[in-house]
């Protein structure tokens, strides 16, 4: 072998062992994965809805994997107490135009009523992995309520992306 491919092959070998450990890097930033299932109940229905987040410590923002009823890929700041994460995530006002993401899906999958949704609070107990949440319109009057169970997942357990 010449000396010039043998330097290529060890520079490509170099390069996919940085690159493999800088995914895991990014993999690693998250310190808690956690999916929850449930109801979002709304006037008297519901409906079932389940969510996935990831939560990072180092600047407290959780962000949402997988849901049927929040956001995905939203980032929400959330406050860590001893028996609690709580989090609270306010929608813009009514005539701002939202961004639509056609590569990646809809911005919002289900929403009771986006007219009137303003903020979505939820908590966490850190005990007993039960999630309450609650959907407020611009009034802070009671739109809808969530109640979910979560478990905490392994990273290494979720699914590999398709692309």
């Amino acid at each position: 072998m010449s000396a010039k491919r043998y330097m290529r092959v060890m520079v490509t070998c170099a390069l996919l062992a940085w690159g493999g450990q800088a995914v895991n890097a990014q993999a690693a930033e998250f310190h808690l994965y956690v999916k929850c299932k449930g109801t979002l109940s709304t006037t008297g229905k519901s409906k079932a809805a389940h969510l996935d987040l990831a939560l990072r410590d180092n600047n407290t923002t959780a962000l949402i994997l997988r849901s049927n009823v929040l956001p995905k890929g939203e980032r929400l700041v959330y406050t860590q107490t001893p028996g609690d994460y709580t989090m609270v995530y306010k929608l813009r006002q009514p005539g701002t135009h939202y961004y639509h993401d056609w590569l990646n899906g809809t911005w919002v999958v289900w929403q009771p009523n986006l007219k009137r949704l303003a903020t979505i609070r939820l908590a966490i107990d850190r005990q007993e992995g039960e999630l309450e949440g609650e959907l407020l319109d611009f009034n802070d009057d009671l739109i809808g309520t969530m109640q979910m169970t979560c478990v905490k997942v392994d990273p290494d357990e979720l699914s590999e992306p398709k692309f």
